[in-house]
């Protein structure tokens, strides 16, 4: 019997379950804020899935006013494929149609992807700028992630190709930034 129970232990920690991956746990190199629900992309019956923020910002505002061409959400005179989804689960996706049209250094998705952490010898590089609905999650609990400075932060959905949509930190308004040159902070996300 003592032998069974120590089995159904080993398995139960094994599996992957809840254990260490709930909201506003320390797990893989930053923050769970977010579990996926059915209807959401990266949902697997059964299975413990959701969003994971850097502990601290990937960029500053008084970084990008030193940028020298102005291209801070990226490429804003290309009209870029994609980077259109708003929901939970399409951050990346957006992150990488934006990386595929405009790669410039010091743009907001390349800061966000560049983004690597190391954990108990464990390196994260799978990092996203967040949609705007995993960026309204990330101010839902942005006190017990912390480390939020600014007061806005850029998403990675693009509106029209001038215009992308960034949140503001003090109060939750999303909002289109006035152009995609204008200044926002960069938070990295990840899916485990």
């Amino acid at each position: 019997m003592k032998h069974l129970l120590i089995l159904i232990i080993l398995c139960s920690i094994g599996s992957n379950s809840s254990f260490a991956q709930k909201p506003n746990d320390a797990y893989q190199g930053g923050i769970v804020f977010y579990l996926f629900q059915e209807g959401d992309p990266g949902y697997v019956a059964g299975e413990v899935h959701g969003l994971i923020a850097a502990t601290e910002d990937q960029t500053t505002i008084e970084e990008w006013d030193e940028i020298e061409d102005g291209t801070v959400w990226g490429c804003y005179e290309n009209e870029l494929s994609g980077a259109d989804g708003t929901a939970i689960g399409t951050g990346a996706q957006n992150t990488l149609d934006i990386l595929t049209g405009c790669s410039e250094a010091g743009i907001a998705a390349k800061l966000a992807a560049d983004y690597e952490v190391t954990v108990d010898g464990a390196t994260y590089d799978d990092w996203f700028l967040p949609s705007k609905n995993e960026l309204d999650m990330l101010y839902q609990n942005k006190d017990t992630i912390g480390g939020f400075d600014y007061n806005r932060y850029w998403s990675s959905t693009q509106h029209v190709y001038y215009l992308a949509w960034i949140q503001y930190f003090t109060d939750g308004f999303q909002i289109l930034s006035s152009s995609k040159t204008s200044n926002s902070a960069v938070r990295s996300v990840r899916a485990f």
